[in-house]
């Protein structure tokens, strides 16, 4: 079981990475197309809608933990998300319509938003089936989700020039192609009938996850707040084209998908010290690339974006911090068991565990953040200076983040006692600085000229292989672990015993 967790990790990571070009292509096509204002503007929609999901968070949020521990709610859950449709569009367009006095030049983007909504009410529903059933074909899925939406940008946005319309239509595309994925996979799951007593069962208890994905949609709803003081998207512009390449930088959480479900289920302290090692070995490599990096890759979106490199190095760090206090989250509440009884998830029951403990944490860190980001943007709004207000931003994530991460470590290890492979850790930062230390020569040596897509991948791709071999080849050679792991993924790829 324990090397379920780096084989299942490492599929979902390769076609992570498998996906990598094509989801460069697809935001390449997009910012190279959009000013940067429109392009903040997709930003805040999809952060909007974000918003306007809330309500489906029980469907998701008990059906993962239920799924888990082996009950058949994957048809209940199905069904629900497919009723919620109709009555989700129809509060969106009312919204929209209800705001058209004060946005009336972008209410056509905001209508055409609408066609996200019915891929995104049914996969909040199946998502979580897959990830307790078969969480190595989520890979498969997000490579179906790539190519649709990057072949569907190049059409409407290339060669019909529909501009930030053909964002969100092609971004639909690919989202219900991963969907028809996902639920063709899930197909031996959606068995028994439709159980409404459930779904009144979890509903009764929605103000656990209710409070959870609130706090996750308000990690992403900064954006809506800086538009709204600013009067403007072009800094949401800036600020989320450097957040598209820390998006990379974590994808060393992939195996934190294979360990929740394991960690509701078994409780192993060597699971987590595992997928704490395999989450280090991925996450140095990646953050040290965005570090070296950052203005060429800044530059493959649009000159626009290539001066912001110092947004994208500090948001590269919050990214490596939030990788590790959503470790912890993952832990506590994975430890969780007082859930177990769907009978009996009173607040009385519930109000002392993780399950309610750790999102009122959460919404005290949004309490701080947004008025304080509020308060630097508003007295700030006179800047001229869209860069520098970029960085204000990235900067009070940052000293927000650093103090919550430490609280979260200190309660997951009175949680359980785990073993911190800071061996290993070490070990792989020391691979890490010889990786920097190439890509800082490679940069002095042979500085970039070129400023087309095609001369700044072709100056990123050499330097980034040849950085991530150097990488590879240290942590083979010394560290035993890492060996056995990547012997035993093979292994179980091939199908060799």
């Amino acid at each position: 079981m324990t090397l379920r967790i780096a084989y299942a990790g490492i599929i979902q990571l390769i076609a992570q990475f498998a996906t990598l070009i094509t989801g460069l292509i697809f935001v390449t096509i997009v910012t190279r197309n959009l000013p940067v204002d429109e392009f903040g503007l997709w930003q805040t929609l999809g952060s909007s809608v974000g918003l306007l999901l809330i309500p489906l968070a029980p469907l998701n949020y008990w059906t993962l933990r239920y799924s888990a521990r082996g009950q058949d709610v994957a048809r209940t859950s199905l069904l629900a998300g497919i009723i919620a449709v109709p009555i989700f569009v129809i509060a969106y367009l009312l919204l929209a319509l209800t705001a058209a006095s004060s946005i009336e030049t972008i209410l056509i983007f905001v209508l055409i938003y609408s066609v996200q909504i019915p891929a995104l009410c049914i996969w909040e529903v199946v998502k979580p089936v897959a990830r307790s059933y078969k969480p190595e074909y989520l890979g498969y899925a997000t490579i179906a989700l790539e190519i649709g939406k990057v072949a569907g940008a190049y059409y409407t946005i290339t060669v019909l020039k529909l501009g930030l319309i053909g964002a969100i239509v092609s971004l639909a595309l690919g989202q219900f192609l991963q969907l028809a994925i996902v639920i063709y996979i899930i197909r031996p799951k959606l068995k028994g009938s439709f159980e409404i007593s459930t779904i009144k069962k979890w509903y009764k208890a929605a103000w656990i996850p209710i409070s959870n994905i609130s706090v996750s949609r308000l990690s992403i709803s900064d954006s809506i707040l800086v538009a709204i003081i600013l009067g403007s998207t072009t800094v949401v512009g800036i600020f989320q084209a450097s957040r598209v390449f820390t998006l990379i930088v974590r994808y060393s959480e992939i195996f934190l998908r294979v360990l929740y479900p394991k960690l509701i289920r078994d409780n192993r302290n060597e699971d987590i010290t595992l997928t704490f090692r395999l989450q280090s070995f991925v996450v140095v490599p990646l953050s040290v690339g965005a570090l070296m990096l950052a203005g060429p890759l800044l530059g493959i979106l649009g000159e626009q974006y290539a001066n912001a490199s110092l947004v994208l190095r500090i948001l590269t760090i919050v990214a490596v911090i939030e990788g590790i206090e959503f470790f912890m989250w993952n832990i506590l509440t994975g430890l969780e068991k007082i859930d177990e009884d769907i009978n009996n998830l009173q607040f009385k029951k519930l109000r002392n565990s993780w399950l309610v403990r750790l999102p009122l944490i959460d919404l005290v860190k949004y309490a701080v953040y947004f008025p304080i980001l509020g308060i630097i943007m508003y007295t700030s709004k006179g800047m001229e200076n869209e860069l520098t207000l970029s960085m204000y931003w990235a900067l009070t994530l940052l000293l927000i983040t650093v103090p919550v991460t430490i609280y979260k470590i200190i309660l997951a290890k009175r949680a359980m006692s785990f073993e911190l492979p800071t061996l290993s850790i070490l070990r792989y930062i020391f691979a890490g600085i010889v990786m920097s230390l190439f890509l800082y020569f490679y940069q002095e040596l042979i500085p970039l000229t070129g400023t087309s897509v095609v001369s700044i991948i072709l100056y990123i791709i050499p330097p980034g292989f040849i950085s991530v071999l150097i990488y590879s080849v240290i942590v083979l050679c010394i560290d035993s672990f890492i060996r056995k792991s990547t012997i035993d993924a093979i292994k179980g790829i091939t199908g060799k015993n």
